[in-house]
């Protein structure tokens, strides 16, 4: 009946791993808890059909309960005696009614499912005569007597067989004592009835009881993850341990090793040793020689000790002598800075440079890069002429040849400097670098750049990039050249504060350029006494203490600055920017101390409004330049006649700069004139302009201490 469902064992018998050993307990126990579920469901069905059905439901628990009981011998025995008792998996009879286990669950827990709550005393009975009936045989393969070797298949097999015979005896008798109990069940129908009324509590505790029993394994099953991980954590330190040891292993040996290359060090030492004593006789000697010419010496030291005081006394008067040079060269820096600011004056406390660009681009086609209209006669650098037909004016010379009213006209000009265009960036700051020193020392200066837009302005201030040493402009190397005479001065006892700001003028309008936020920013007179100093309310102070530090300010602000495209320039600056430098210097050793300012500004381009061709926002951007640099006219006008009135309220910009403008500044303008052609009406009205301011007197600047 069941020989075709046996199969051989296995040859060799793989050891489980503990994991394996506690998946397989896992699903055992899962099974049981499904399997007790079921039982209770259907107990709790049958309890509401109990009084229709009458003795066929008394008939099914009964049954019940010796299946359960059955299975809760068989888990015992299954439990206690592990893989010996997976043969005994002997299934009843259909007409027992007991529910067959699945492969599954047969292959996990071979055991039958739990007795039911009904019927104790006939599953006791059951149990205990299904227990002694299935003890294991004496012969060879079961539990009490020799084991057969793997290999002795047959012997297995015929042992096998014996225990299933016996199992089908046993069976034989379990359905007798079934039939006996049978009888025993319709007995016990009238207590049943009796009883009944119970059923529905029970069912309740039992109900009760499988949720505990749930809960209690679902417990167990946490406990046994925190145990795997708590093992696999020790494996994990076992490993550590173990590679810990190979790697103090493998320390020891090298320990060992260099500890005999120290023993053979020690012998070499120790012969060394033996080397020296020998030797020590010798220099007992030589220590009686030495300490005899030990006492010459001494007599020779006190001779030296008399010339050394000597020579100390003639250091401290050396000491002496360079305390006098640095108190002179001291007072020779506060001369150098009189005779500076002199020489200064005597050049004149507003002077005019004249710059024109180079040909660009496009502009070099049918020329050769050639500026034919321009020339610079003298090797002082200090005359431009014009070539154009036109008529002359009273400000500037003119010479005329025969011809006409029409004829060839020549314009010339007279600045304190003229570059040409192939003058480079460090050649322009050569002329100018004298000014910046006098900002350090403590005069307000103010240098500007003035032109029609596209004459290079921008570039003469700002240069292309502070990175590109060549073509920097003349802001970033007044800075750099602050900076250095800052650290040279130091070893003469002055300390330099230095606080920058930058701002633009835009339509009448201020805005800075080193600030994040769109604040109001006004003009207001500082209110100190006898001071008419300005500043611009919420306007953004840095302080610096390096060029870098400069540099990314005037790369932000080029960023924020106003441009824009026109006609007559792509790039054309659409506001005047003020770059500020403040200088408080104060010497620890004189006392003196300093305050000057350097303003370097850029001045939006002057233009035709028909040449531009300005419309919109444009035009009025072109309206309010042209307008501010009127009135910039008319204030240094005001000054050259000495009016009594100077109008600096008139505009932003001359508000600003007033005391850059004044008599309290040394000022330096750059007039930008463009080298084409077909701007000659500009660059003449930029030239007559320039020749104006050259003409003005400010009168002599004051050092601010």
């Amino acid at each position: 009946m069941f020989g075709s469902k046996l199969r051989p064992p296995s040859t060799v018998k793989r050891p489980r791993s503990p994991e394996e050993k506690q998946d397989n307990k896992r699903r055992c126990l899962d099974y049981s808890e499904r399997t007790v579920e079921t039982r209770a469901r259907k107990s709790s069905e049958t309890s509401k059909v109990s009084g229709k059905t009458g003795s066929s439901l008394t008939r099914q628990r009964s049954e019940t309960s010796l299946n359960r009981s059955t299975v809760s011998n068989t888990s015992l025995r299954s439990t206690n005696s592990g893989s010996s008792l997976r043969a005994n998996n002997v299934r009843p009879k259909a007409n027992t009614a007991v529910v067959k286990p699945t492969a599954k669950a047969a292959s996990c827990t071979n055991t039958r499912p739990p007795p039911a709550r009904g019927a104790q005393g006939t599953v006791r009975l059951a149990t205990s005569k299904t227990s002694s009936s299935n003890k294991p045989p004496a012969g060879n393969g079961g539990g009490g007597g020799k084991k057969r070797p793997a290999w002795d298949l047959k012997g297995r097999l015929e042992d096998m067989e014996a225990k299933l015979e016996k199992q089908t005896n046993n069976r034989e008798g379990l359905v007798n004592q079934m039939e006996t109990q049978n009888q025993r069940i319709i007995s016990l129908e009238s207590m049943n009835q009796q009883l009944s009324g119970t059923v529905s509590i029970k069912e309740n505790i039992v109900s009760q009881a499988s949720e505990e029993i749930t809960d209690l394994k679902r417990k167990l099953r946490q406990e046994e993850d925190k145990h795997d991980e708590v093992q696999r954590g020790l494996q994990r330190e076992i490993s550590d341990m173990t590679f810990l040891k190979e790697t103090l292993s493998r320390q020891n040996d090298s320990l060992q090793s260099d500890l005999n290359a120290r023993r053979v060090e020690v012998d070499g030492l120790k012969a060394s040793v033996a080397q020296l004593t020998s030797a020590q006789a010798g220099m007992g000697a030589e220590l009686e020689n030495t300490k005899l010419r030990l006492e010459q010496a001494v007599t020779s030291n006190k001779t030296k000790d008399t010339e050394i005081e000597r020579l100390r006394n003639l250091l401290e008067n050396r000491d002496r002598e360079i305390e006098e040079q640095n108190c002179q060269i001291r007072s020779h820096e506060t001369e150098r800075r009189k005779l500076h600011n002199q020489i200064q004056e005597l050049k004149g406390n507003i002077r005019v440079f004249c710059r024109v660009r180079p040909l660009l681009g496009d502009e070099t086609l049918g020329n050769d890069g050639m500026i034919s209209h321009m020339n610079f006669p003298d090797q002082e650098q200090r005359i431009i002429e014009l070539d154009k037909t036109g008529d002359a004016t009273l400000n500037e010379s003119c010479l005329t040849k025969k011809g006409g009213n029409n004829a060839q006209s020549k314009y010339e000009f007279g600045f304190d400097k003229v570059f040409s265009d192939h003058t480079s960036q460090q050649q322009v700051f050569e002329e100018i670098s004298q000014l910046v020193q006098s900002a350090l020392d403590g005069y307000n200066v103010c240098i500007f750049a003035y032109g029609q837009t596209g004459s290079g302005k921008t570039y003469t201030m700002e240069g292309t990039s502070v990175n590109d040493v060549d073509n920097r402009g003349m802001i970033p190397r007044a800075v750099l050249q602050i900076f250095d005479s800052t650290r040279e001065l130091e070893s003469k006892g002055w300390k330099y504060a230095l606080d920058a700001s930058f701002l633009e003028i835009y339509n009448e309008t201020i805005h800075d350029l080193l600030g994040d936020e769109d604040l109001k920013h006004d003009i207001k007179m500082s209110g100190q006494k006898n001071s008419n100093e300005v500043f611009v309310t919420n306007l953004t102070i840095v302080p610096v203490t390096k060029e870098e530090m400069v540099y990314q300010l005037l790369q932000k602000a080029s960023k924020n600055r106003s441009v824009g495209e026109t006609k007559c320039n792509e790039r054309s600056s659409r506001s005047h920017s003020v770059f500020t430098l403040k200088l408080t210097g104060e010497n620890s050793i004189t006392g003196e101390t300093s305050q000057g300012t350097l303003n370097l500004v850029d001045l939006a381009g002057s233009e035709r409004l028909k040449e531009s061709g300005s419309e919109g926002q444009r035009m009025k951007e072109t309206l309010a330049i042209n307008k501010s640099l009127s009135n910039l006219g008319n204030v240094i006008m005001a000054i050259g006649n000495k009016d009594n009135h100077i109008p600096y309220r008139n505009s932003k910009l001359t508000y600003l700069l007033q005391n850059s403008l004044g008599g309290n500044s040394k000022t330096l303008m750059f007039v930008n004139v463009s080298p084409k052609e077909e701007c000659f009406q500009e660059t003449l009205n930029s030239l007559r302009f320039a020749t104006k301011v050259n003409q003005c007197n400010i009168g002599t600047a004051q050092q601010k201490r």
